[in-house]
C-alpha cells in the first residue's frame, strides 16, 4: 500500500540545494523532435515510400503527443495537478509511443541521416554491447513488461514521486524511463512490417490484460485513498481547479488512470485479437489450397 510523505517530509530529508537546481529543457522531448525531423526528411528521400499512408498518420499523431505531453501547458500543469500528470504519462506510455512506432521510424531515419554520422554514430551504437546487452535483457518480451510494471509503481511510490515533482533532474529522468520503458514494452506488442515482434499473438493478448489488471490496482489505490498521498499540499492549485481540493484531484487522476487507461489497453487487445483472428483465417486458408492442390496431383 503506499504510503503517505508530505511536501515537509521529503524537505527535511534533502540538502536545500537540490531544490535550486534547474533545467530549461528535456533530453526526453530533444530526442523525439531529432526523431520527427528525421522521419521527415527520410521519406523524401525515398523513390518508394516504405511505410503505408497509415502508418504515417500514426508516426505523426504519436509524436506529436509525445512533444506536447512535455510542452506547456501539460509540464507545467503536472507540476500543479496531479490528474494533468497522469493524462500526462498515459499520452506518453499508452499513447504516444505505440502510435509512433507503427510508424517504424528506427528502421526509416537511417535513410535520412547524413553518410558520415549513419556510419560513425548510429550504425556503432547500434552494434554496441549495451544495445546489445539491451536487446537481450529488458528488451525481451517479460523483461521488457516487468521493466515497464516496475517503472510504473517506482514513480507513484510517493517518496520517488515527490521528488520528481519538486526536482527538474528526477523529472527529467522519470520522463526518460517513461519513453524507454513504454518504446521496449509495445516493440513487443506491435509489428508492423518490415519489423517482426517474437511474441505471438495470443502472448499479446495476455500481456495487455496484465497490464491493464495491475494499473487497476494502482488506481484503485489512488481514487479511493482517503488523503492526499502526494506533496501538493503546498503547491498553488490554477484558480479554476482550487475549489476541488487536493484529495479531489488525486482521485480525479486515479480515475483517468482507471477508465481511458484502462480502455486504451482494452482498445489493443481487441487490435491484437483480430490481427491474431485474420492471420489465423488466412494460414487455414493456404492450409487448404494445399490440401486440395495435393489432392488434384495426385488425383
Amino acid at each position: 500500500m503506499l504510503t503517505r510523505l508530505d511536501a515537509h517530509a521529503v524537505y527535511d530529508r534533502l540538502p536545500d540545494e537540490i531544490f535550486e537546481f534547474k533545467l530549461d529543457w528535456d533530453p526526453t522531448l530533444i530526442f523525439f523532435v531529432v526523431i520527427l525531423i528525421l522521419y521527415t526528411r527520410s521519406l523524401k528521400l525515398f523513390k518508394r515510400q516504405p511505410v503505408e499512408t497509415w502508418q504515417k498518420v500514426c508516426f505523426y499523431s504519436g509524436v506529436a503527443l509525445l512533444i506536447l505531453a512535455l510542452l506547456p501547458p501539460i509540464d507545467p500543469l503536472s507540476d500543479q495537478l496531479f490528474w494533468v500528470h497522469m493524462v500526462q504519462h498515459l499520452m506518453i506510455t499508452h499513447v504516444g509511443m505505440p502510435l509512433m512506432l507503427f510508424g517504424i521510424p528506427f528502421f526509416v531515419i537511417i535513410r535520412g541521416m547524413p553518410s558520415w554520422f549513419r556510419k560513425r554514430v548510429y550504425v556503432p551504437i547500434l552494434k554496441s554491447n549495451v544495445l546489445g546487452f539491451i536487446d537481450k535483457t529488458i528488451g525481451r518480451p517479460l523483461p521488457a513488461l516487468i521493466f515497464f510494471e516496475v517503472n510504473y509503481w517506482f514513480w507513484h511510490v510517493p517518496r520517488f514521486y515527490n521528488l520528481a515533482l519538486m526536482n527538474d533532474v528526477f523529472h527529467l529522468v522519470e520522463h526518460a524511463l517513461f519513453a524507454i520503458s513504454s518504446m521496449l514494452l509495445w516493440r513487443n506488442i506491435i509489428d508492423p512490417h518490415p519489423m517482426k515482434a517474437p511474441l505471438p499473438l495470443p502472448a499479446r493478448i495476455l500481456m495487455l490484460g496484465f497490464i491493464m489488471a495491475v494499473n487497476i490496482i494502482l488506481s484503485a489505490i489512488l481514487t479511493f485513498a482517503d488523503e492526499v498521498l502526494y506533496a501538493y499540499q503546498g503547491i498553488p492549485m490554477p484558480s479554476w481547479f482550487a475549489h476541488w481540493g487536493h484529495l479531489q484531484d488525486q482521485r480525479l487522476g486515479g480515475l483517468i488512470m482507471w477508465v481511458p487507461g484502462g480502455l486504451i489497453n482494452l482498445i489493443a487487445m481487441t487490435c491484437v485479437f483480430f490481427v491474431w483472428a485474420k492471420r489465423s483465417g488466412a494460414a487455414d486458408l493456404n492450409l487448404d489450397d494445399d490440401s486440395f492442390q495435393k489432392r488434384a496431383t495426385s488425383s
